[in-house]
């Protein structure tokens, strides 16, 4: 990252890297515990491979869907479903949870390339991570239905994901 561009524009960006970072970690260890999140993972086929970003200079998040569930990887080819966010000050707003995913949609601020239905399914699976991660104060603010969750579901599911998105981070580090 050049030194000339302005400090808050860097902060922006290494806190979004961070955030796609931590929401890949947290997606794939709750594809693996959560049952509504494998529900609709399940529907997508095996090898699927889907990129969420800032357009045109990244960050980027890249997964890709196997028979055990889903992990961050390189990508090496075309994937099925793009979804990029116009500026970095969109991802910004929403991944700082000031703005929902579908309301940042709505809005015109996504751009999705690829099978819209695998899209709308990641996004389901975007906001039930929220609703698992984030307090209820934030995520009924964010979310336009919150879903009803018991204490020990939320407690439990946040449990396994935010340590499964330390072990990620420790092992794999930041996407790029």
């Amino acid at each position: 990252m050049s030194s000339s561009l302005p400090l808050s524009w860097r902060t922006r960006r290494l806190y979004v890297r961070f955030m796609l970072s931590f929401i890949g970690h947290g997606l794939a260890k709750a594809c693996r515990t959560d049952n509504i999140i494998q529900k609709e993972m399940a529907a997508l086929p095996d090898g699927f491979i889907f990129t969420v970003g800032v357009t045109p200079t990244g960050p980027y998040l890249h997964m890709r869907k196997d028979s055990l569930g889903i992990n961050l990887c390189p990508l090496l080819e075309r994937p099925d479903v793009d979804i990029q966010f116009k500026h970095l000050a969109h991802g910004f707003t929403t991944l700082s949870f000031r703005e929902g995913i579908t309301d940042a949609f709505a809005r015109e601020r996504i751009m999705v390339d690829g099978d819209l239905p695998a899209a709308m399914k990641l996004v389901r699976c975007f906001e039930r991570l929220e609703a698992l991660m984030l307090p209820k104060l934030i995520g009924r603010k964010i979310m336009r239905h919150y879903p009803n969750i018991s204490l020990k579901e939320k407690l439990l599911g946040a449990l396994h994901i935010y340590l499964g998105v330390v072990v990620g981070l420790a092992s794999g580090g930041l996407v790029k």
